[in-house]
């Protein structure tokens, strides 16, 4: 179980609550909830009364829609330090999405209940305003991405946009993706068959190698190519 001190320390380090006052840190620590998911537990589904907010303190949390034909499309990711659900505090009617653990899963809720403290601080809800005018433009970008692209535009940009450190190794740019290629097919709105085809279309081709855990960029400059291409 997280403490008192911990919890406070998470909360001023995440993306919603950092800069908040200590009062209101402490308060929000006190009444916050551990709960622990595996992987591909539900955490709500859509249109679920919207009861509470959460932190995740270990693992990540994808949003998904389906279609009428069952097609999942994730529509969100939420790591470490970054709060899920933080609709419940600006409308009054159901989820937008349902909401699923990759990977065992850490979080801390708070209540409904609970909310009318928040909005009581100015600082607050400058940093809601601000945080859900990111969420805004995220959604606009996804929706460029996954409607006006063909794949290998979708997937080189996916790429570029998540490359993290130098692969020691290689002296090459590396990307830690989602830990399945189910999951990254749905957050590109194409089918795990066809993915699969452009991945290893690129690693005959020499662009990428590696696998889904650790992919190297063998060529960055040509990714970027790919990526902006005219369609």
């Amino acid at each position: 179980m997280l403490d008192l001190p911990l919890r406070q320390t998470l909360l001023a380090r995440s993306d919603l609550f950092r800069g908040m006052p200590e009062h209101l840190l402490r308060y929000v620590a006190t009444h916050m909830v551990e709960r622990l998911l595996d992987d591909r537990e539900l955490l709500y589904f859509k249109d679920d009364s919207l009861e509470f907010i959460a932190l995740v303190v270990e693992g990540r949390i994808y949003s998904v829609v389906h279609g009428p034909d069952g097609r999942e499309q994730i529509i969100g990711s939420t790591g470490a330090g970054q709060v899920v659900g933080e609709t419940a505090l600006i409308k009054d009617h159901g989820r937008e999405s349902s909401t699923f653990a990759s990977g065992p899963t850490r979080l801390l809720q708070l209540g409904s209940r609970h909310f009318g403290v928040l909005f009581e601080e100015p600082v607050f809800l400058r940093r809601l305003l601000m945080l859900m005018m990111l969420r805004l433009l995220q959604a606009i970008e996804l929706l460029e991405l996954v409607c006006l692209h063909r794949l290998e535009s979708r997937l080189a940009r996916f790429l570029l946009a998540n490359l993290g450190d130098i692969d020691l190794a290689l002296a090459m740019p590396s990307v830690s993706l989602p830990a399945s290629q189910g999951v990254l097919a749905s957050m590109l709105n194409t089918s795990r068959p066809k993915l699969n085809v452009q991945l290893q279309l690129w690693r005959r081709s020499g662009l990428i190698s590696g696998n889904l855990e650790r992919m190297v960029i063998n060529d960055l400059e040509h990714l970027r190519r790919k990526a902006f291409a005219l369609n």
